[in-house]
């Protein structure tokens, strides 16, 4: 009789579970300094495009969508994304930044990346696009760093996380962040 064959999603979605508990566990003994807010968010810094250096904490005092861009090849993903919540998001209510999440090879300088995202990205958002040069914020939201879509994250004003949205631009998901937003002016 021949032995069942596990799907592939089963086992790589097990491997990626046991490999998170490991990260969960050292990131909850680290305490509250390890977190934005009290919830599930990792603590990281990155440079805006600008130069200058943040750190997650200025993500808390306003709810925040972040678009994180895992990966060279979610660029176009991620345009699409910056594209619709620019236009179908209250700026004033809620802020928006985009993290692009690079693992720099050893002979590339952050400068060397941020020259190239420059290139990319309109002067006026270059204050708001974050260079993170880490794969923790990839590891603590379950996103392969090679993935080819971009991730939406909805942190409420305390840096907690609210939600998230892997994937191409739909209707669908699109509600999804638009309920997140909503629940949190009825909270």
């Amino acid at each position: 009789m021949p032995r069942p064959i596990k799907p592939k999603t089963l086992y790589h979605s097990t491997f990626k579970l046991i490999f998170k508990l490991p990260l969960i566990a050292i990131l909850t003994l680290c305490g509250p300094s390890a977190f934005a807010g009290d919830g599930p968010w990792p603590s990281f810094t990155a440079t805006t495009l600008n130069g200058e250096k943040v750190d997650s904490n200025k993500l808390i005092g306003q709810p925040t969508l972040l678009i994180l861009t895992p990966s060279r090849n979610a660029a176009k993903s991620t345009r699409e994304w910056v594209n619709t919540l620019r236009s179908k998001i209250d700026h004033d209510k809620y802020r928006i930044r985009d993290v692009l999440a690079v693992n720099l090879p050893f002979f590339m300088s952050e400068e060397d990346a941020i020259g190239r995202a420059k290139e990319k990205v309109p002067q006026r958002y270059h204050d708001q696009t974050w260079i993170l040069n880490s794969q923790v914020m990839e590891e603590a939201l379950g996103v392969p760093s090679d993935s080819d879509e971009a991730v939406i994250v909805v942190l409420d004003k305390n840096g907690d996380l609210i939600s998230q949205v892997h994937g191409k631009v739909t209707t669908i998901r699109m509600n999804d962040i638009t309920n997140a937003l909503q629940s949190l002016a009825r909270s």
